[in-house]
């Protein structure tokens, strides 16, 4: 079993390194956990940050997970075009055949999965969607489009984090970084002058 968490991690925050453990306990025996931050996601038009610094924040981030079973994956934000989940999909099954492939996402998703790129196609290589918990409290039940992704779903009963990227990258109030950052990508972050001047105590 392979794991494929994307997203765009601009910037990445504790609550990422929440759903990482999350997966790690939940999927002791996956063969692989693939942490995979796009270049640029087919619903938005840019980032805040560039792909250079989104990996080393990224790598910053999930080090104390990295290893041979959980890795990042350069295959999205290394290009420079959009980022298309059934395209890493396809890529990572033909490296591994025999492996099936779940995919992780967030609640907020499932409202638009089946128009997704190549969805039709997606949907046949993918065998489960592991789905995060964003509004809903476990153990209530999410809302899907239809019965056939329901029952081909695992929906993690992860804890809901007060945490945004948007936020994050918006504000760039200091105190709130300090609370949702990773030390070390907080560190790095300061060092390239992302806060505002006033706050960059």
């Amino acid at each position: 079993m392979i794991i494929v968490y994307g997203g765009s991690f601009d910037p990445p925050h504790i609550g990422h390194c929440g759903i990482v453990s999350q997966l790690k306990k939940t999927y002791p025996f996956a063969f692989r956990i693939f942490i995979v931050p796009n270049f640029i996601s087919p619903f938005k038009t840019d980032k805040s940050l560039s792909k250079e610094i989104i990996w080393k924040l990224c790598s910053l981030t999930f080090q104390e997970y990295l290893g041979d079973k959980i890795q990042l994956l350069d295959i999205e934000i290394k290009s420079k075009q959009t980022s298309y989940t059934f395209n890493t999909i396809k890529h990572i099954k033909t490296i591994y055949p025999d492996e099936d492939i779940s995919l992780c996402f967030g609640e907020d998703s499932l409202k638009d999965l089946k128009q997704w790129f190549q969805f039709k196609e997606l949907n046949d290589l993918v065998e489960t969607y592991i789905i995060l918990r964003r509004f809903t409290r476990s153990p209530n039940q999410l809302t899907f489009p239809d019965s056939e992704i329901e029952l081909k779903s695992d929906v993690l009963p992860n804890e809901l984090w007060d945490v945004s990227s948007t936020r994050l990258r918006n504000d760039r109030e200091l105190d709130y970084a300090k609370r949702w950052i990773h030390p070390s990508a907080l560190s790095y972050l300061k060092s390239i002058d992302w806060f505002d001047s006033n706050e960059n105590n």
